[in-house]
This record gives C-alpha cells, structure tokens and sequence, in this order.
C-alpha cells in the first residue's frame, strides 16, 4: 500500500470533515468538481450550481454547494444571506437539525434584521423542538412577545405557537392569556381580526388532549370573549364532525358570536360552520361563497378511487411532489389501458387534514401515507383506521399494530440487513463485524443486523460504536476493533487481524468512506464491506455522492429499495411516462407513488368490516399480480410487510445488481488477496 498517499488522502478528508462541519453542509461531487471559490466568476458559477440543486430539491447537494459558496472571498452579503437561509432550511429537511441552528445564528449575525422576523424564528424554533429542546425555543417565543416595539407580523405568530406548546404542556391559563393580551396589542382592525383567524387555525390543530386543557379556562362569563369563544367553538365544531346532529348547536353559537362578541371578524364562526375551518381561515374570504370541496366529490361508478395523504407544504414538500408524479403517471398508464383511478390528494401539513379525510367518499377505502409519524398522532381517535385501509409510507408506526389497524409499504430495517445478509451467508461468509455510529439509527440497524445474523448460522464477532461527531477518533476505534498491529517503528504500516470476514457500516456514505478509509490504512482491506440503503440511494443519485474512492468499493454491496437500471417493463413505463409529463428522471419516490396506484387499482376497493387477515391477502393477491418498479412488498399473514430488496454493488455509474456467482467472484478475489505473496 502506498502510505505516504494515503496519508495525504486521510488528512484532507480531515481537513475538509472540520470544513464541511464549520459550514454546515455534508457531501460533496462525487468526482471532486466543486470545490471553494477562488474568483468572482467561479462564486457566480458555483452559486449557480447550488441554486440549481436548492430548486430541484436535492437538498443534500444544495447543502454542499451552498457549504462551498460560503467558504468563497468573493462572497456578496446578499449572496451570503441567501446562501445561509437555504443552508438552514435544507440541514432541517435533511433531519441536521445542529446545523440548521448554525446556519441560522450565522444568518442572524449576517443580517440581525432577520431576527426580527416570523420566518427566522418559525425556522429557529423548529430547530430548537428538534433536538430536544423545547424550553428553549418557548424561552425565545417568550422574549419576543415580551420585546417592546417589536411588530406585530413577529408577535402574534409567535404567541400564537406559544400558546399551542404551552396548551401542550396543560398549561390552559398560560395559554389562553397569552392569546388573550395579544389580541388587545394588535395595531388595527384588519391585524386583529387575522390573528383571530390563525387563532382558529391552531385550535383546530390541536389534539384532544391540549384542546380539552383550554376547555377548562372557557365558562359562562368569558364565552364571548377572545380566545375562549373560538376554544369553545372549536370544541362544538369536532363535536359536529363526530355527530352531525349537533351541528344545530353550532349555527346558534356562531350566531351568537356573530351579534355579540369581541371579535374583530364575527362572521369567522359563520365561514368555519358553512366553509369548514381550512377554508375559512386561509386568507381573504370574508363575504366569499362557499368553496366547491373536490374531496366530496361522488366516485364514478366503474372508478378506482384511493387516497394520498402527502404535505404540500414543509420539509417533506418536495418528496410528496415525486411521490405524487409518479402516482399520476401510473393513473395514466391504467387509463390507456381501460382502468379508471379517482385519486384524492390530501395536505397533512393542513391542521384540518383528518376533518378531510373523514369527508371522503365511503367508496375511497385504500389511503396511502401518511409520511411522517408526526401526521399520524391524530388518525387514532378519528375512527378512521377502522374505516379504511392505510398503507404507511413509513419503516414502522409505533402508535398502531401493524397487520391489523394499518399495513406498511415500506422497507424496514429487518429488510435492509436481511437484504445484504442472504447472499454472504449463503456463500460462506459466517463471522461479521458491525461499527456503527451512536445514534438512533445506527444503533437500530447494528442491532437488527446482529438479530438477523445469528437467525442465519451466523455470528457478529465484533461490534463497535463510535462518536459521528468526533472523525479524530475513528482511527483508534477502528484499529482496536481490527486488531492492528504496527510493523515497522514509522507508524505508518501495520498489520490487521480482524476476526470477521465481513464488517457492516451502518451509516451515511460520506461517513462510511471515512471508515473504510480507516480499514485499508490498517491493512484491514480484505473484508466484505456492507452498508444500509442509504448507500445504494446515495450512488443512485450522482450529484449526492460523496468524493470517495470507486476501489474502495470494489468489494462493497449494499441493499436498494429502488433500482433504476432495472430491465423489467414497469421501470421503463414510469420513466417515459414522466418524461411525456416533463416530470424528470424518476428516483424512489416516483416508483412509490406509481407502485402504490397500481397495486391499490389491483386490490379494488376493501369491503366494509373486512377482517385484518382477508386485508393482507388481497394485498398480497395484487402484489403477486404486477410488476414491481421498486423492490417487491408481501405481506405475511399478519399483515406484516417484507419488502425484498436489491442486493447492490456501488460503481461509479450507480448501482448494479449482484447475483450470487458475481458475489462468489469477487469473494473468491477477496480470499486470494488474503493468500501470502
């Protein structure tokens, strides 16, 4: 091995991992093409290039790019500003939720009028929420409700969050003060009776438990006054939902409140009752007919009707919009081919979403999402986990037995180590080593690797956790789990004697590589390598992929839930149909939505009080029944999904499938350069 390189190599990626991490952005082009900016011209260019990627939603690149431009001396303030803002909103799309507050700080630092601003405290707080801290962002809410002078377009969005964790919490009299001084602070009629309506807005978001805290500030004394009237009313209008028959109870409220209350708007009630309270509170509708609701809508006879619960709004916007691309190119497709499919699209980020859904149509029995645990907390106390059937787009849910109230389409992390198991073990391959970095998910998937394992014959010899944080540790970690020993007095060559023959990373490629970096300077470079599906994802996407070394991945394989190179017929129909639509290249989530449409057209609509087992088996009828794009979903008997995922080789030109005679050739490669020379 050439040392004195690979010392070289291992420095810069140090020196660019203490870069990347100053920026706060992660990746990098795949052939080292970006670099930072040494002349005003290269800025324009590389700007362009982040830009680029920032409006196609690759946000991982766009983190990239953006971390680059930052480092550049040509850099404008506006520039700048632009450049940390989109920073901030991509690490929170990508779950970095450290450097999203990062990027923030330095945005506020850059331009301090910012702060003054909802659209950076909104960012700041969610930031704040996600790592844990949520005395914190409460803190900082406090303080601007708290600043004098400070504008109302700041305040009141900001006391109104407040007053939602604070109702949360069942802190009902902090809450409802808040809302209550505030509302007396606003500066005219038309901005007191918008915070009315946002006001409405949020007690329509809140679950059960906090709306039911606020219940008990409300009595007879103040059921006229703001905020209690709207907390009442909102309590009356999920009672309508539930039992139509109350909803004589409701006109006569918000007739009341309509002749006799503080409001500034006292037509509000009267909108929520004959609009319902998404429309009613989306904008300038004072006066406006009713909206025509499109979900309503009677299902044709003869049409496959399904839903999709996808946000049109937040951090997951731009995966709902392919998940979407691809469920209209297969409604497409059916169509030509004589089946008609009635889909129904539902926002999850509308606080009013599971209002929507109860409306559907009874003939729309098959809903796909939602995406996100967060949009599933409400769907329990609907009833409508009994009314229909809801295929998760999601690994697992916690809140519902899965197989009886709700039925996954999805990989899990059993399927991903299943996946890159099967093949190895078969072939011989018995002792595995894991190093994985200390987090949830790679905790997750270290230990259901080892559970996998141990099911198949085989063993996990080693396991190791290191730091993700800390890259200057990764080194010591690794020599001690591959039992290097030094062979010379200059420190640079040694000698491993790891006990496995294999070893699983389970984590991101840009971190991984640095790890198996690790591996070949210790002379630990005769192991199988396997890493997680977001490795496979990782080379199906170039501008995503890290800049690693293609032969330190000659000998690596991975699982893939999406395969694009794959020959069969369904991968070819979605990639013309959106290209015909000017959709794009589809990716995973494309071949999710366009999977879902067809195998729901297969199944049919699920009849009424169908029992959890008859469910699976049409489910699993109509997956038997079509061709997957992505890798194939079954359903046990259960109802417990298994999706049988690709086994994949990285390459510099994207993943490639590996049989078990391509494994055993590169094994028996492997076992040769073992042999003494």
């Amino acid at each position: 091995m050439n040392t004195p390189r690979t010392l070289r190599a291992l420095l810069t990626v140090l020196a660019l991992s203490l870069a990347l991490s100053l920026s706060g952005c992660a990746g990098m082009d795949f052939f080292g093409k970006d670099a930072p900016p040494a002349s005003a011209q290269e800025q324009q260019a590389l700007q362009a290039k982040a830009d680029d990627a920032w409006r196609a939603g690759k946000y991982e690149r766009a983190l990239t790019l953006y971390g680059f431009v930052l480092q550049g001396q040509a850099l404008t303030r506006e520039a700048k500003v632009i450049a940390l803002e989109r920073t901030a909103r991509a690490a929170l799309t990508l779950g970095r939720y450290q450097e999203a507050l990062d990027a923030l700080d330095n945005w506020g630092q850059t331009d301090p009028k910012v702060k003054s601003t909802w659209e950076w405290t909104s960012l700041s707080v969610q930031a704040l929420s996600a790592t844990g801290r949520e005395r914190q962002a409460e803190e900082l809410l406090a303080k601007i409700i708290q600043t004098r002078g400070a504008s109302f377009d700041l305040t009141g969005p900001a006391g109104i969050e407040l007053a939602k964790r604070y109702a949360s919490r069942d802190l009902s009299s902090q809450a409802a003060q808040s809302l209550r001084t505030l509302h007396a602070k606003a500066p005219s009629r038309k901005e007191r009776a918008q915070f009315e309506s946002e006001t409405a807005r949020m007690l329509g978001s809140l679950e059960p438990k906090a709306l039911s805290s606020l219940l008990s500030t409300v009595n007879n004394a103040n059921r006229s006054v703001f905020p209690y009237n709207l907390i009442a009313f909102e309590d009356l209008r999920r009672a309508t939902v539930a039992n139509p028959a109350e909803r004589s109870r409701m006109q006569d409220m918000a007739d009341s409140l309509s002749r006799s209350s503080d409001l500034a708007d006292r037509g509000l009630p009267g909108r929520i009752l004959t609009q319902g309270l998404t429309a009613a509170t989306a904008g300038a509708v004072k006066d406006a007919p009713p909206l025509p609701d499109k979900d309503l809508a009677a299902v044709k006879p003869g049409t496959v009707a399904m839903a999709l619960l996808l946000p049109q709004t937040g951090q997951l916007r731009a995966l709902a919009a392919k998940v979407q691309a691809g469920a209209n190119a297969a409604k497409d497709i059916l169509a030509a081919q004589g089946v008609q499919v009635d889909i129904r699209i539902i926002n999850t980020d509308d606080p009013n979403f599971v209002d929507q859904l109860t409306a559907l149509p009874h003939e729309v029995t098959l809903v796909g999402g939602p995406m996100h645990s967060s949009y599933f907390k409400n769907l329990p106390a609907s009833g409508e986990l009994s009314r229909r059937v809801f295929l998760a787009f999601m690994p697992e849910v916690a809140e519902a037995e899965e197989g009886k109230h709700i039925w996954r389409f999805f990989w899990s992390p059993q399927d991903e180590v299943n996946a890159v198991l099967g093949i190895p073990v078969e072939e011989g391959v018995k002792r595995f080593g894991v190093i994985y970095p200390e987090d949830r998910m790679g905790k997750r998937l270290a230990d259901a690797f080892s559970t996998a394992a141990a099911a198949r014959g085989a063993e996990v010899t080693a396991i190791q956790a290191y730091p993700p944080q800390d890259a200057p540790k990764w080194g010591d970690i690794v020599k001690t789990m591959v039992r290097a020993t030094p062979t010379g007095t200059d420190g640079k060559s040694f000698t491993a004697r790891p006990d496995f023959q294999a070893i699983f990373i389970p984590d991101e490629l840009q971190r991984a590589d640095h790890i198996i970096g690790q591996l070949q300077f210790y002379q630990a470079d005769s192991l199988v390598i396997l890493g997680p599906q977001l490795w496979s994802a990782a080379f199906n996407t170039p501008g995503s992929r890290t800049n690693i070394s293609p032969a330190n991945y000659r000998y690596a394989f991975s699982p893939g839930a999406w395969w694009p190179q794959s020959p069969v017929r369904a991968v070819s129909d979605l990639r013309a149909q959106m290209a015909k639509a000017q959709q794009g290249e589809p990716d995973f989530w494309a071949a999710l939505g366009f999977d879902f449409v067809r195998l729901a057209a297969g199944a049919g609509a699920m009849p009424p009080d169908s029992a959890p087992s008859e469910i699976s088996k049409r489910l699993n009828d109509s997956s038997k029944k079509m061709e997957w794009a992505l890798a194939p979903i079954t359903w046990d008997a259960g109802g417990h999904a298994k999706m049988n995922m690709f086994f994949l080789r990285p390459s510099v030109d994207g993943p490639a499938q590996v049989d078990k005679d391509g494994f055993r050739e590169r094994l028996e490669a492997l076992k040769a350069k073992q042999q003494p020379q």
